[in-house]
């Protein structure tokens, strides 16, 4: 037998936290169950490409479900929280959460924050530099000199 569904009520509190990533915009809204648990997530980045959009709602769907049938909110932050992708850095708009390696990150860091109260969460690392270049333009000159390569205007 599937495990009971708690059904969030028609008219729900929650809230809603504008944020930035890196530079790229995102908004997080909750709906909360009548003794103030969470109940939904939903994630919108407005100006990122259709299918990072698509897949982040489809992410936030599976998540509701798991939500709605009994997983404990920590489950998802241990899990989502320190993943590495783009857009990352610094976040703007949320006191609570100043770096996120990963929207998801960010998210997570924000939903522990918010309903967790003061859940461990280990502090996300920026990235640093990467020791090689990324393009070969980036390279000393005697090196591409070596490697043959040549810049071409």
């Amino acid at each position: 037998q599937p495990p009971h569904r708690r059904e969030l009520p028609a008219r729900r509190r929650g809230y809603t936290q504008k944020a930035a990533v890196g530079g790229h915009r995102i908004y997080v809204r909750t709906g909360e169950y009548a003794d103030g648990t969470l109940g939904e997530v939903h994630v919108t980045l407005p100006r990122e490409a259709a299918t990072l959009r698509a897949m982040m709602e489809s992410l936030t769907a599976a998540v509701n479900l798991g939500l709605q049938h009994g997983v404990r909110l920590e489950e998802y932050v241990t899990a989502f929280t320190l993943t590495r992708f783009g857009p990352a850095g610094a976040v703007e708009g949320d006191a609570d959460v100043s770096h996120a390696t990963s929207v998801l990150d960010y998210v997570f860091r924000n939903l522990a924050a918010s309903y967790l109260g003061g859940c461990a969460v280990p502090e996300g690392v920026p990235d640093r530099a990467p020791d090689v270049p990324l393009l070969p333009l980036d390279l000393p000159a005697q090196t591409r000199r070596r490697s043959g390569l040549r810049l071409v205007a």
